[in-house]
């Protein structure tokens, strides 16, 4: 009989925490007896998720607000008298054509999915280093090295993350603080992103008869699935993490531009048929 893994002993913080891979994080957690601190913007979205644990800390808070998020992270240690682990994985996505991009869908999507996990760790580890110790978990995408079409401003500032987690994993190793990056391939979720294009599915990239490759990368795991491997994360730490071997396949590939281009291609092929565009 499989047993559920002992998180008791854990503080743990998620953002975005209101929907999609988030919620489902966070119910994991709780089944597994952390204490859970659960921030989103959408309060109702957050009551209902929090009607379904065990006591969480419900944390409305604007991402964009350097102050709010600061505040955050005190609230939690407030709490429960200390911060275990911070999970940053709280995204904007905006879909739009690439030469339509406004500075501000950039401003928006950086603000939200670069500076506001750089000041929550900021915030974070001022209270990991009094305490021995502590754990930061960013949740990446590796599409930055695909290239995912009409995701500019999502993938430009997930490569950003990207760049901080693995600045800050040189600067502090040894230090006590682990920093962990989470790579999940096409998650199937039912949180939708603001489209510039009119009204979209999350699928509208991808295409009944595209060839193999592109099927492989954009084949859907679900929320469930990724929330089982965060756990593992927490319970074992690691550098780097991909949601499965084809996402892990799919990185490698992407440093061969032919190859990379052919599936990027494709898919900002289908999504031009689907959506009428030029």
């Amino acid at each position: 009989m499989s047993t559920l893994p002992d998180l008791s002993k854990k503080i743990i913080l998620i953002t975005g925490a209101s929907s999609g891979i988030g919620a489902a994080i966070a119910l994991a957690l709780d089944a597994a007896g952390a204490k859970v601190a659960i921030a989103a913007r959408r309060k109702e979205k957050l009551d209902e998720l929090a009607a379904r644990m065990n006591d969480p800390l419900v944390i409305p808070v604007d991402l964009t607000n350097e102050t709010l998020v600061r505040e955050m992270v005190r609230s939690v240690v407030a709490r429960f008298g200390r911060i275990d682990v911070l999970i940053n994985n709280a995204a904007s996505i905006i879909v739009a054509k690439s030469d339509a991009v406004k500075p501000g869908d950039l401003l928006t999507a950086f603000t939200t999915n670069l500076i506001a996990p750089v000041v929550a760790t900021q915030e974070a580890i001022s209270h990991m280093h009094k305490q021995g110790g502590g754990h930061v978990i960013n949740i990446g995408s590796p599409g930055f090295m695909m290239g995912i079409p009409f995701y500019a401003p999502y993938v430009c500032s997930k490569a950003a993350l990207s760049a901080w987690t693995r600045t800050i994993q040189a600067e502090w190793a040894g230090s006590g603080i682990i920093v962990s990056e989470y790579f999940p391939g096409y998650i199937k979720t039912d949180s939708l992103p603001v489209s510039r294009l009119g009204a979209i599915d999350q699928d509208f990239l991808m295409a009944e008869h595209q060839n193999f490759l592109a099927k492989l990368f954009t084949k859907p795991k679900s929320p469930g699935d990724v929330a089982g491997q965060i756990i593992k994360l927490i319970l074992k730490p690691k550098t780097l993490v991909y949601s499965d071997p084809g996402v892990k396949i799919g990185a490698f590939i992407s440093n061969i531009s032919g190859f990379r281009l052919a599936i990027a291609s494709q898919l900002a092929q289908n999504a031009r048929r689907k959506k009428n565009l030029s």
